[in-house]
C-alpha cells in the first residue's frame, strides 16, 4: 500500500467515530456571582454582574415587581425548578411558575436598551446565612422567545408541548448540557432568539448568592441579586408589540421565589468598564472591593 493509501486509512480511523454520532466534548463554564460587583461573561458577550437592584433600601414582596415568578415544588429532587412568564392562571400555569399579578406577559417595547445592552434582573430567595453555600442557587439555563403570535401571551391555552405548556424542548437536558442529546428548545413554533447554553457559549452555570446587598439588614426579598446584560445585537430587530418570553431553569433551589424583572437604572458598570468586562480584563471593580463583606 502506498503512502496515500495509508493516510486515507488513518483518516477514516480518526473520522469514523465522529461520523457515527460522537462529538467533541461540550465546553463548560461556571460563573460565580457571590457579592456586589462580581462579574463574568460568556463567549457571546453577555455580562453578568452582582447588583442589588433596585438600589433604594427596601425589602419585601411587591418591591421588586417582577414579570416572572417561579418556586420549586415541595421536596423537588436537587431543588430543580423551571418556568416562563405567561398570562395563564392556575391550574394551567406552566412547570414551577407561580400564578398571580407578579407573573404576566410582557412586550418587546418593555425592554429599554442601556449602553448597547438589554438589562434583566433576578431576585433569588434561599435560606439564610448570606455567605454560606446553602444560600446559593444555580441558574442552569435561560432562553428568550420573541414573536407576534398572540398565543405567546398564554402558550398553555394551546394545549401543546410538554404537559400542555406550549414548550416543546427537553427541560434540564438541552442540546448543550453535559449529557448531550435532548430536543432543541422551542415555544410554540418559535426557536429562542437567545440562550445561555449555546454552541458558542457551551454549557454555562451561574452560581448565585441570593443575599447580595450593599446595605446591612436589607438583603432579603425585594432586592435584585444578579444583573444580566445581553448585547442588543443578539436579540435582533422586533416589533414593539411582539411578546417577550423568558424561560428559566435552576438547580439547588431551597426556599422562596425566584423573580425576574427588567432592570431599573443600573449603577454598574459604566460604559468605559463594559469594554473591559467584555474582553475579560476586569473581574471585580474597585467599588465592589471596598464594599465586599
Amino acid at each position: 500500500m502506498n503512502v496515500i493509501g495509508c493516510l486515507l486509512l488513518v483518516g477514516l480511523f480518526l473520522v469514523g467515530p465522529f461520523a457515527s454520532g460522537y462529538a467533541a466534548a461540550v465546553p463548560t463554564q461556571t460563573i460565580s456571582i457571590l457579592d456586589v460587583g462580581d462579574t463574568g461573561s460568556t463567549a457571546d458577550g453577555t455580562i453578568f454582574v452582582g447588583d442589588p437592584n433596585p438600589s433604594p433600601p427596601a425589602t419585601g414582596t411587591g418591591v421588586f415587581q417582577p414579570f416572572l415568578r417561579t418556586q420549586r415544588s415541595s421536596g423537588g429532587g436537587g431543588g430543580v425548578e423551571n418556568g416562563f412568564n405567561t398570562d395563564a392562571s392556575n391550574p394551567s400555569i406552566n412547570f414551577n411558575t407561580k400564578e398571580g399579578i407578579w407573573t404576566h406577559s410582557v412586550q418587546f417595547s418593555d425592554l429599554t436598551p442601556i449602553n448597547g445592552y438589554y438589562w434583566l434582573s433576578v431576585d433569588a430567595n434561599q435560606y439564610a446565612c448570606a455567605t454560606c453555600p446553602r444560600n446559593q442557587i444555580n441558574i442552569t439555563e435561560l432562553e428568550i422567545y420573541i414573536g407576534s403570535d398572540p398565543n405567546l401571551a398564554n402558550p398553555e391555552a394551546t394545549g401543546t408541548g410538554v404537559n400542555g405548556t406550549g414548550y416543546t424542548g427537553t427541560p434540564f437536558n438541552n442540546l448543550y448540557d453535559s449529557q448531550g442529546g435532548g430536543t432543541a428548545p422551542s415555544l410554540l413554533t418559535y426557536a429562542p432568539v437567545w440562550t445561555l447554553d449555546s454552541a458558542l457559549n457551551g454549557d454555562v452555570t451561574i452560581v448565585l448568592h441570593a443575599s447580595i446587598c450593599d446595605t446591612n439588614g436589607q438583603c432579603g426579598s425585594g432586592h435584585g441579586d444578579l444583573g444580566v446584560m445581553i448585547p442588543v445585537r443578539l436579540l435582533g430587530s422586533h416589533s414593539p408589540t411582539d411578546y417577550f418570553v423568558l424561560y428559566t431553569e435552576y438547580s439547588h433551589g431551597n426556599d422562596g421565589f425566584e423573580e425576574w424583572k427588567f432592570f431599573d437604572t443600573p449603577r454598574v458598570p459604566e460604559p468605559a468598564s463594559l469594554a473591559l468586562l467584555t474582553s475579560g480584563l476586569v473581574a471585580v471593580t474597585a467599588w465592589a472591593a471596598v464594599r465586599r463583606r
